[in-house]
């Protein structure tokens, strides 16, 4: 057996059915399902900076920035409710997601250290935005998981005659009023939560903010989906990083300093990392056009309108690159290859760090790589890029192409 075809029994038989079976986790899927969830929000939120920004050159625009606030702004909160909501419609427990949903908006609302007077409570915003969206994470799991465990047993027997109704306002009452409880006895002991899971969540920040971390992510991301599987297995843990980061930035712009984090969404999937979709498969899809190949180049010609939109699933199932060995290597070079001079231009100060939320992602680029910083030079790097990777795909695909052509002369043949 040669390495090739030891690898390929490795991803096959060893590597595949591990990470399928992590992806069929509940908590794992409770997050995955999460952020598809709130992914309009933070593309409102987006849409609203957007017109934001363009007030700068069109004076007459309405201010709309509360809108971002009530979208983006609040994606901390939104995670708290969502995810104890999905981990208990995964484990069949739907009588008490909406309350195990409310329980975790009521646990974020009283961590945030309110404050009360004259009738009137107000907020630290950034602890139910993006600053505080690490803890609706865990907040989430964490009482999806004491939720679940609770109401596998319950106070009532299983043959009750009570309504079920009933019997739910009843078994519920115990663990909202200890949940809430702790959560305003932990807030009033001047207990900054957000701040210590911040500090205990920085040593995984820095790995992530990192040059490996962040080339490391976006490359499992396309391995994984070369391989068939779910991107989405490694996109929460990306998210995780990547929105504070945005927010960050934001923060350091309206101090007047340079932003520094690079792990964002905007860079990765709006800016330079994603063009044609994960794996930078447009140059690919355009090479599929231009093929002598019948069955290619009419894959190439359907495929390419969604691949102006960062959409590659006809390039990767049609061509196929998906469990494609020759395409697989090249679609992966690309995935570490393209992040890499991304990281290393951004971080040397060549290109500007975005510094506003632009999570636009199926705009297409590089219209979409200038919106995230308005930086022609952005542009300029994604052309280069783009000869990159076109450069990278070209003579793979020359192979591959070779080998199809010679498969449909042989069929004209026989028939």
């Amino acid at each position: 057996m040669n390495f090739n075809e030891r690898l390929e029994n490795w991803l096959n038989n060893s590597l595949s059915p591990r990470v399928a079976k992590f992806t069929q986790n509940h908590y794992v899927m409770a997050v995955q399902s999460a952020f598809q969830v709130v992914l309009p929000m933070i593309l409102v939120g987006s849409i609203a900076n957007l017109i934001g920004t363009l007030r700068n050159f069109i004076p007459n625009l309405p201010d709309i920035s509360l809108i971002n606030q009530y979208s983006f702004g609040l994606i901390g909160l939104f995670m708290a409710f969502i995810i104890p909501y999905n981990i208990m419609e995964l484990k069949g427990q739907n009588k008490a997601k909406i309350i195990a949903g409310f329980t975790g908006i009521s646990i974020m609302l009283a961590l945030a250290h309110p404050s009360f007077a004259d009738g009137n409570i107000s907020f630290n915003v950034s602890y139910l935005g993006a600053g505080g969206m690490t803890v609706g994470l865990i907040l989430g799991l964490l009482l999806g998981w004491i939720f679940s465990a609770y109401f596998k047993h319950g106070l009532f027997p299983k043959d009750t005659s009570l309504p079920p109704i009933v019997v739910v306002w009843f078994e519920s009452i115990v663990p909202i009023f200890i949940m809430i409880l702790i959560a305003i006895l932990i807030a009033n002991s001047g207990i900054d939560l957000f701040g210590i899971i911040e500090k205990g969540m920085s040593p995984i920040q820095n790995v992530g903010n990192s040059y490996l971390g962040f080339v490391l992510l976006y490359f499992l991301m396309c391995l994984f989906y070369a391989l068939g599987l779910s991107a989405w297995t490694v996109y929460p843990i990306f998210l995780a990083l990547a929105i504070p980061n945005i927010a960050a930035n934001v923060q350091l712009a309206a101090q007047g300093l340079k932003p520094i984090y690079i792990t964002t969404v905007e860079v990765v999937f709006a800016g330079w990392c994603t063009f044609g979709g994960a794996g930078c498969t447009l140059p690919l899809n355009i090479q599929m056009m231009r093929s002598k190949s019948k069955r290619i180049s009419s894959i190439g010609r359907v495929s390419i309108f969604p691949s102006i939109f960062n959409i590659n699933e006809p390039v990767m199932y049609g061509l196929p690159v998906v469990w494609n060995p020759l395409m697989m290597i090249p679609y992966l070079v690309v995935s570490w290859v393209v992040p890499t001079l991304t990281y290393i231009v951004l971080k040397s100060g060549l290109v500007a760090i975005p510094a506003r939320p632009f999570a636009m992602n199926y705009l297409p680029q590089p219209i979409s790589t200038f919106l995230t910083n308005y930086d022609i030079r952005g542009v300029i790097f994604w052309v280069v890029l783009f000869i990159i990777a076109y450069a990278i795909y070209l003579p793979f695909f020359r192979v591959y192409e070779a080998r199809e052509i010679e498969k449909e002369k042989e069929a004209d043949a026989a028939e």
